[in-house]
């Protein structure tokens, strides 16, 4: 029986070589971290250049790294065009406005630091967009306001005989309501009374999908549902990036180990390795990703108030005076100073 057991741990060892076999353990605290990513869309694009640590207690900020100032940075395509990126506020370069990926040319990314370093990342080919082919949304009652929801369903046409590869983003729009002060008694004027905002909830991590079972066919994505606590307006937002294969296994990587709960069969924590290297010191470590994919997107309105029957909305009234979701404890004149709002960004719904 002990034979057994040792056995049994032998094969598991050789079970995770594949996965522990570009683990390094170097010291990663000056390690530069690049993101970007370019589209058939039109731009500006945006590329981000931080150290992956610059911790201070005094300045919350850089626990996010620290910038890089001062780098020459530029996109070029397979032709030797060349398009310059401008700093626009410390470490995050922009590109023209006016320029714009081509499908099927390939790009690549190249900074030039102000120490020195030269990085780069492979070169890409910008593939055809996917748009998606059902994006619809659906209520579904239940006996309490907690259980209530909107369920959510998109999905995507795939092409017939060629590998694929989807990433895609979801970012969520909710508008929110706040109270207004009581007016002041005559013959003052009342002021204007902006109560209706908007808020983006961050939402950092993609929806993955591949065609290795379904070539040729309808493609669905998990999406999360919606609640029903409150009936003001909810936009959904979808960017979906038809990716190549390198690109997919990047992220791919990053979910398997963001998921890691412990369990003796998970994946061993590693670096990750992304597409980009620095060629004048090869030791330099370059972590991060510059993408280059067709993209497509589209925003939906989840109506969470027409078409709900009249028991349920009672229901939600009530839940909403409970639990004083409209702030009547704190009213304001204008929602765009309610900094308790997390991801408050004002009175318009942000540009599509």
């Amino acid at each position: 029986m002990k034979r057994l057991l040792i056995l049994a741990v032998l094969l598991g060892l050789f079970s995770c070589e594949t996965e522990i076999m570009d683990f390094k353990t170097e010291n990663l605290s000056n390690a530069l971290v690049v993101y970007g990513e370019m589209s058939n869309l039109a731009g500006p694009y945006t590329v981000r250049l931080n150290y992956t640590s610059a911790y201070s207690p005094f300045d919350p900020t850089e626990f996010q790294g620290q910038p890089i100032p001062g780098a020459v940075v530029r996109i070029v395509d397979e032709t030797g065009a060349v398009t310059a990126l401008m700093e626009i506020k410390k470490g995050m370069y922009q590109s023209p406005a006016s320029f714009q990926g081509q499908v099927g040319k390939k790009y690549r990314l190249e900074i030039r630091t102000a120490d020195g370093l030269d990085i780069a990342s492979d070169w890409q080919q910008l593939s055809m967009p996917i748009g998606l082919k059902s994006f619809t949304s659906s209520y579904k009652n239940a006996e309490k306001v907690e259980n209530m929801h909107f369920k959510l369903q998109a999905s995507l046409q795939d092409s017939r005989g060629s590998e694929d590869y989807y990433f895609v983003k979801r970012q969520d729009f909710m508008q929110f309501l706040t109270t207004c002060p009581a007016p002041p008694p005559p013959p003052a004027p009342v002021p204007i009374c902006y109560n209706k905002c908007w808020q983006a909830i961050q939402n950092t991590q993609p929806i993955l999908a591949d065609d290795f079972y379904l070539d040729g066919r309808e493609i669905d994505l998990a999406l999360e549902s919606i609640p029903y606590d409150d009936f003001t307006e909810w936009y959904v937002q979808l960017e979906v990036y038809h990716v190549d294969k390198a690109t997919y296994q990047f992220w791919k990587r990053q979910e398997d180990q963001r998921i890691l709960d412990g369990g003796i069969f998970d994946k061993v924590p590693a670096q990750i390795i992304g597409n980009l290297t620095c060629l004048n010191k090869p030791d330099r470590q370059v972590l991060g990703y510059f993408m280059v994919a067709g993209k497509s997107k589209e925003r939906k309105l989840v109506d969470r108030y027409q078409g709900i029957p009249a028991e349920s909305y009672q229901k939600l009234v009530s839940y909403i005076e409970f639990n004083k979701l409209r702030y009547q404890n704190t009213p304001l004149w204008d929602c765009r100073l309610a900094a308790w709002i997390p991801y408050n960004v004002g009175l318009s719904l942000p540009i599509y």
